[in-house]
Order: structure tokens, then sequence, then C-alpha cells
């Protein structure tokens, strides 16, 4: 009989990249699978069995809506959400080992992993006091928290080397570092429809409302944006009046790796101000490597010392002027652009390709959980 290991992330899952990839890394290394959500928009159920059709893998969801962002007005959902992982889990027979994703997904199940002598592995996506808005009260136990996590757990899982920085009051059995890679074996050429994508969280900090508001002047360019959160409506006025922007809602990780080949530029932005940004791994830094296009990213963001150094893209401030003129410099230049995406493809291909990310993980979690 197989081995069951537990996958636990606060998500609808099949709109969450990562997620999906380290579902699958488990069932590749040999294990049955259940996988424990949050069925936030009530899509979660049909599209996860699209998603993952294999007998092996099986998710259970947390039938409560959560239209925004988990906060402190959804403190009660989220405690209720910690007893119904930890009832699931005490359901699960033959249970070989757990990988929670952040501090929402871990702390309700940590102490009976210790207890049982469950081996955990704590997959930190994002340090929480340095992504949430905690009261100043609160900040020190939410860190202690998470540090005290990341320091019993069997392993400890990050996704750049640069995080190394928030964990360092923690002592970790074990850090390995997976990148955010896609599975994207070769950038094959698509027809481009659009100047320029976004498919990600509509959130703030990450200069989408600008964009969105300033595309009135720049109403030439051919957008799509995908995603959901707190700027939806912005993005869904914007699609209803003006016939070159697109906007696709929610869609699964490969539609948005399609859109995302259709388009010529892509982007990376974020705040720099949040230290979590200073530190950030983003998706969409690796997926314009993976698909051999040019990037704009934000100074200040860790991400753009490798687009200087490598030439792959534009360096800009946090800002939507300076946002489309890089954008418009790069859409009078295919050549270059061309160039960049190719020394992208090739960087990707040496250090962050997802099947070398992939072995880390499997070797990780037959290391953990098969005591071999």
């Amino acid at each position: 009989m197989k081995q069951t290991v537990a996958f636990i992330r606060t998500t609808s899952i099949y709109d969450d990249s990562r997620a999906t990839k380290e579902i699958l890394a488990l069932y590749e290394a040999g294990f049955q699978v259940v996988v424990l959500g949050w069925n936030r928009n009530g899509q979660a159920r049909e599209r996860t069995a699209q998603l993952f059709p294999q007998p092996e893998i099986t998710c259970d969801f947390f039938d409560v809506p959560l239209p925004s962002g988990i906060g402190m007005r959804n403190m009660d959902k989220l405690l209720r959400w910690f007893l119904w992982t930890r009832k699931k889990l005490g359901q699960i027979r033959n249970l070989a080992g757990v990988h929670a994703c952040n501090l929402d997904g871990a702390l309700g199940v940590a102490r009976f992993c210790e207890r049982r002598g469950i081996p955990l592995i704590y997959d930190i996506y994002d340090y929480y006091s340095d992504s949430h808005s905690i009261p100043k009260q609160l900040l020190g136990m939410v860190e202690g928290t998470e540090d005290r996590i990341a320091t019993r757990c069997a392993a400890t899982i990050i996704c750049t080397e640069e995080r190394r920085e928030q964990i360092q009051n923690a002592r970790p059995k074990r850090v390995e570092v997976i990148h955010n890679s896609p599975d994207v074996e070769q950038a094959e050429q698509a027809e481009l429809l659009y100047d320029y994508a976004y498919c990600g969280s509509l959130c703030e900090r990450r200069l989408v409302r600008e964009i969105v508001e300033g595309y009135a002047q720049h109403r030439e360019l051919r957008f799509a944006f995908a995603g959901n959160d707190i700027y939806q409506r912005e993005v869904e006025a914007s699609a209803a009046s003006y016939p070159d922007f697109h906007f696709f809602g929610t869609i699964p990780y490969q539609r948005v790796l399609e859109i995302e080949k259709q388009s010529r530029v892509l982007s990376a932005i974020y705040e720099p101000t949040v230290r979590n940004h200073r530190l950030c791994a983003p998706n969409k830094f690796y997926e314009a490597l993976a698909l051999g296009k040019p990037l704009i990213v934000c100074r200040g963001t860790g991400i753009d010392r490798v687009v200087e150094q490598y030439h792959l893209g534009k360096v800009i401030d946090y800002d939507a002027g300076a946002f489309y003129q890089a954008l418009t410099e790069l859409l009078s230049q295919p050549e270059a652009c061309a160039q960049m995406g190719e020394r992208g493809r090739a960087l990707y291909e040496e250090r962050y390709r997802w099947s070398i990310m992939r072995q880390r993980l499997v070797k990780l979690y037959r290391e953990c959980f098969s005591g071999t």
C-alpha cells in the first residue's frame, strides 16, 4: 500500500501554480496525495477534479467563501480553517507526512504532527508577517510562531536564497530552495495577440490599479489581464470600455502560460518598500525566462539585479508612467526583445528549469517521508 502525504494550502489549488507542481511532484515520488484546500470561490472541486484525474490524488476543501485575502477581518474563518484541517488530518490513514504551505496552512496541524511523530515539511511561499497586515502588538507573536514551526519541522522550503534572511531567527533542521519556475520544456512560438499580459493577483502594491487607470491614455496597446482580488472591478470596467483590453477572470495555470506566450512583454512589478518584495521570487519572472519574453521589473526588488546583469528587459521605478515608457520602448525594439528572450531562456535552462526543482523536491520527499 502506498504511503499517504497530506498537502495543505489555503487556496482553491487549481489556480495556484506552485501548489499544483508540488502536488504532482508528490505523486511522481510515489505517494498517495490528499490535498486540503480552501474553496474560496465555489469552483475548486470541479476544477481540481479536471486538473488531477489521477486516482492517487484526492482533494477536499474547506467550503467557506472568501472573496478577498485572509486578514484580521477574516480571523473567525481562519480559526475555523485551522480546526477543519486538524480534523481532516486526523482522519487520514497511513499518513506518512504533511506538506503545509505558509503559516496559515501549517499552524493548525504543526502540533498534531509533532505529537504523532509525523514529518512536516514547511513550505514558505511568503513569510507571514511580511506579506500580511498584522497589528504591531501581535507582530512578535506571529513571527515567533512561524520561526518555531520552521525550527521544529523536518524541513523548510524557501523560494529563493535571499529568503534565508526572513528565517534568520529560526534554526531549521534542513532548508531547500525551490524556485517558482514553470514547467515549460520548450519555449514554443505562438501568435502574438497582446502587447502586454498580466496574469496574477489583482492586489495592492503591484502597480495593477495604476496601470489599469493609465490605460485610457494608451488604448492603442493590446492588453490581457487575468486573476482576481481587490482591483478586479477596475479591470473588468476597463475590459468593458476598451476593445483591446481583455480580461479572462480566474483561469487555470496552463491557460496563464498560453496567454503569456501570446504576449510580447511580461512584467514582475512589486513595490520595493515591502521587505517581502525586496526578497521576491515572482512566478512572472520565471515565466518570462521560460517563455523567452522580455520583462519589466521594479528597481530594488532583488530580481532587478538579474534583469540588469543579463539584459533581460527594463528596470523601472515603481511608477505607472515609467511602466508605459518602458513598455513602449520594448515594443519599438523587436530584435532587441528577441535577444532578451533568448538570454532569458538560456538562464532558465541553466539555473531555474522546473525539472531541476522537481528533482530536489522528490529527493526531499523521499528522505523526509520514506526514511530513505
